[in-house]
């Protein structure tokens, strides 16, 4: 029933909770390791800081779990709770987020190799995360979605794979699962909190299931496999919505406007799902609110979200990029001028050097100077921007570092990189990138230097 979806030679991050799910799948893939093609297996935990000593406990057993199997564990850690009040979300929603945050650092950028012994908090080891969602996750996920009503249910389940996750278990039942356990003779950790009736998703679990399963003790087997119906006919829809999509959608800049007009042609599903496919970022209940398409007398705002604005302007829907343009412009930095960083009041100064002043810190970094050298161009960041961090192969979002080192939102927009021929060669304070490094022959240096404090002094 595996349904892996990784290519040979693939190297996979299993996302480990010391629950039985999760160790059953850590457990099946190492021991297939060889037959499926694994180059790599890693195994990835986050603490999420919720039940204190037995959070902590299941934290050692996933580690000693990964010290038996040999290989890779990748600890993390965060506040889920403090997260879920920041955001005004549920702690489940939290710790979801959370969780998909660490395991997209640890997935594939560019060609880092995971190392024995765990390598937390390096970008780009892996190119598969691998859950352990299972059919009772599908059931659970499907009759959650009929209750809250979401809009196609049946079709919106759980995936075998979606972008770089996969969950080679989704075709397996719990029960499957404990069975394989216990013939394995493998032990798992049992979280307290999956049997509080105060989340939505253990009362369907532990009260409504077992009621269905009186009608139908296959439920989840006849699920799945309404839900594979259910993909086939996704796709077909899908693919057909995204020709639509195209011949209707001009782009125009920062703008890109869908023709209504024909597009009200069509069967209502069809007009879903192009709608779907132009503004993804809507749920399903605001798509189904732009139904039945009508001609707008004049442009109205329809909807706002992830930086782009939809609006209905007669007999088209138009979604324009809104994200904020940068606050300053680029300047340029040279031996002769400073550079001032608007809204932060930092300064930040280049000049030569020599090998004996070569003292990294964080908030000056030095490069060889035979392959680097003034003038630079002191920019803000925009969204998208990477960096190649120093001692490493692969590209990083600089989105995630601002994240890993807890620069506050309001800041980032202001927050200077030095660029050298369109390429960030460091975030002012922050990271350097790889280039030009300091070597034994190293003679001279271009040193940068970022002062913070009132009107750019330095500060201690």
């Amino acid at each position: 029933k595996c349904a892996c979806g990784f290519k040979r030679g693939a190297s996979v991050l299993v996302a480990c909770s010391g629950g039985a799910d999760s160790t059953a799948l850590l457990h099946f893939l190492h021991s297939r390791r060889r037959r499926l093609g694994i180059a790599d297996l890693g195994v990835y935990h986050l603490n999420h800081g919720l039940r204190g000593a037995e959070a902590d406990a299941d934290e050692r057993f996933v580690a000693d779990l990964a010290r038996t199997l040999d290989i890779p564990f990748h600890p993390d850690r965060a506040d889920v709770a403090a997260y879920a009040a920041e955001h005004g979300i549920s702690l489940e929603m939290a710790g979801r987020k959370l969780r998909y945050a660490g395991l997209n650092r640890l997935l594939e950028s560019e060609g880092c190799v995971p190392k024995k012994g765990g390598c937390y908090g390096c970008y780009g080891c892996y190119g598969y995360g691998a859950l352990g969602h299972t059919a009772s996750d599908n059931a659970e996920w499907i009759l959650i979605s009929l209750i809250r009503g979401r809009a196609e249910p049946f079709l919106w389940g759980i995936p075998a794979k979606r972008g770089p996750y996969i969950r080679p278990l989704i075709r397996c039942t719990r029960a499957e699962i404990l069975d394989y356990l216990k013939t394995h003779h493998l032990s798992f950790r049992e979280d307290s909190s999956n049997v509080s009736l105060s989340f939505d998703r253990n009362r369907i679990r532990h009260r409504i299931v077992p009621l269905l399963k009186e009608l139908n003790p296959s439920l989840e087997e006849t699920l799945s496999r309404t839900l594979e119906v259910g993909d086939l006919l996704n796709s077909s829809l899908d693919s057909q919505a995204a020709e639509l999509l195209e011949r209707l959608v001009t782009s125009k800049g920062r703008t890109s406007e869908l023709d209504t007009s024909e597009l009200s042609g069509y069967n209502l599903v069809t007009q879903l799902r192009v709608l779907r496919l132009f503004v993804p970022w809507l749920g399903a209940n605001d798509l189904l609110g732009l139904l039945p398409l009508e001609v707008a007398k004049g442009t109205r705002e329809m909807a706002r979200g992830k930086g782009k604005k939809l609006c209905a302007s007669y007999d088209r829907l138009v979604l324009e990029d809104c994200k904020d343009q940068p606050l300053w412009e680029p300047c340029v930095l040279s031996e002769a001028k400073d550079v001032l960083v608007p809204g932060l009041g930092w300064r930040l100064r280049v000049y030569e050097g020599k090998r004996d002043e070569f003292a990294p810190r964080d908030d000056v970094v030095f490069f060889d100077a035979s392959f680097i050298k003034p003038p630079f161009v002191v920019r803000p960041w925009r969204e998208g921007d990477r960096i190649v961090p120093f001692g490493r192969r692969g590209e990083v979002k600089l989105k995630r570092v601002f994240s890993d080192r807890k620069v506050p939102r309001r800041m980032r927009r202001y927050w200077p990189l030095v660029c050298k021929d369109d390429e960030v060669v460091w975030a002012a304070g922050l990271i350097r990138s790889t280039g030009a490094p300091v070597t034994s022959s190293t003679r001279k240096l271009t040193i940068l230097t970022l002062l913070r404090g009132e009107d750019g002094k330095q500060t201690a």
